[in-house]
C-alpha cells in the first residue's frame, strides 16, 4: 500500500494509530496522539483515511504516473480462458463496522476492500437528504483496505443510498475487466442489527460485509432477465410468495432437489433475523449433503434462489472448506435459472 504525508493509519499488530509525517522507502513515520513519531514498516499499517485534497468534495489520492507498457508485458488475449472475466476473478467488498462512543451514540465506519490481484480506481458517493454527495475517490492497490468515512447513527437515517464506481487495472499488460457500478440502497434496520455483524478475514472487528462485484452482477442479470421476460426472483428478509407448486414426480437418475428457500424450512420465519435465516439454510444444506454422501448418491441439487447472493456464496464457501474433494457447478439454467447449485457427491 502506498502512504503519503497526512494519511491516517492504524497499527495492524498493536493498538492505536496516528498520522503519517514522513515516508522513507518502506519505513513510515507515524505521529501518535501523544505527539511521538514512531517508525513502522509499511506492511504493518492500515490506511484508514487518505490525506485531504483541497477544493474538491472528494478525498483524492494522488498517484505517480503509471509505468510504460513494454512489449514483453503484453498478454495474448486469445490464450485466455473463455469466460466473462478472462479466467481471472475480481472481488471487491464493502464493510460496515459499528462502535459506541462514550456518549452512547453508535458510529458506523465504512470500508472498501480490494480482495483480488488487480488495482482499481474508485469513486464512492452517497445520496443524503436527497442530494448526491461525494465521499472519497482514489486508487486502491491489490489485497488492501481503505477507510472511506464514518457515519453517525443520526446521519445514517438521512442517507438513502451509497454509490460505488470501480475500474480495474494492472501495471504493464493485463486482461481487462468490466468496470463495476453498484448502488447500495440503505436498509437502516439491516445495517443497525448487531446480528448482521460477524467475525471476518479482513478486519480485526466484527463487520457487515457486502460483495460489491457479486451484487452488481446479480443486478445486471436481473435487468437482463426482465428485458428477456425471464422470471427472476430475489430473496428478501421478509418473503411474501404464493404457495409453492406441487413437486413433480422424480424421474429415473434425476438428482434429489433440496429447496433452501426459508419458507420451505420454517413456518413462522418473519420474526427471524437474516443471520438466523442463513444459519437455518446452511444447516439444512449440510445435513442434506452429508446424507447424500452417506447414501452414495451421484449428485444433488440445492435450490437457493438468486437474492443478494449471500446464500449461494456461503454454499460455495462451505463446499471449498468442508468438502474440498466434491465438484459443483450451476444447475440447469433451463430448469432453475440462476438459482441452483449442482453438487457431485462422488
Amino acid at each position: 500500500m502506498i502512504f503519503q504525508k497526512g494519511d491516517k493509519v492504524k497499527f495492524l499488530n498493536d493498538v492505536g494509530g496516528g498520522t503519517v509525517t514522513q515516508v522513507e522507502d518502506k519505513t513510515v513515520l507515524v505521529q501518535n496522539d501523544d505527539g511521538f513519531e514512531i517508525p513502522v514498516h509499511a506492511s504493518q499499517l492500515l490506511k484508514t483515511e487518505a490525506a485531504q485534497a483541497e477544493a474538491t468534495p472528494f478525498q483524492t489520492i494522488q498517484q505517480t504516473d503509471p509505468e510504460p507498457v513494454e512489449d514483453s508485458d503484453c498478454i495474448d488475449l486469445s490464450s485466455a480462458e473463455n469466460n466473462d472475466n478472462g479466467g481471472v476473478t475480481v472481488n471487491v467488498w464493502v464493510a460496515f463496522t459499528a462502535s459506541k462512543k462514550k456518549t452512547g451514540e453508535t458510529v458506523y465506519d465504512l470500508y472498501l476492500i480490494n480482495d483480488c490481484s488487480y488495482q482499481f480506481m474508485y469513486v464512492a458517493a452517497m445520496v443524503k437528504e436527497g442530494a448526491f454527495r461525494g465521499i472519497q475517490a482514489g486508487r486502491l492497490e491489490e489485497e488492501n483496505i481503505i477507510h472511506l468515512t464514518s457515519i453517525s447513527g443520526i446521519d445514517l437515517k438521512n442517507i438513502s443510498r451509497f454509490d460505488f464506481q470501480i475500474l480495474f487495472f494492472k501495471a504493464g499488460g493485463f486482461l481487462p475487466q468490466d468496470p463495476v457500478q453498484y448502488q447500495l440502497n440503505v436498509d437502516e434496520f439491516y445495517l443497525t442489527d448487531p446480528m448482521n455483524y460477524q467475525p471476518n478475514e479482513f478486519l480485526n472487528e466484527k463487520a457487515l460485509l457486502i460483495n460489491v462485484t457479486q451484487e452488481a452482477l446479480w443486478d445486471e442479470m436481473e435487468r437482463n432477465a426482465e428485458k428477456s421476460g425471464i422470471k427472476f426472483e430475489r430473496q428478501k428478509k421478509q418473503i411474501d410468495r404464493p404457495a409453492p407448486p406441487v413437486p413433480k414426480p422424480k424421474e429415473p437418475d434425476r438428482p434429489d432437489e433440496i429447496d433452501l428457500h426459508i419458507e420451505q424450512l420454517a413456518d413462522n420465519y418473519k420474526h427471524l433475523t437474516p443471520v438466523e435465516m442463513l444459519e437455518m439454510q446452511m444447516s439444512r444444506f449440510k445435513i442434506a449433503l452429508d446424507g447424500a454422501i452417506r447414501d452414495k448418491q451421484k449428485s444433488i441439487v440445492f435450490i437457493h434462489g438468486v437474492g443478494n447472493g449471500r446464500l449461494r456464496m456461503e454454499i460455495q464457501r462451505a463446499l471449498k472448506k468442508d468438502y474440498p474433494k466434491l465438484r459443483s457447478q450451476d444447475a440447469s439454467f433451463k430448469e432453475y435459472g440462476y438459482g441452483a447449485t449442482l453438487v457431485f457427491c462422488r
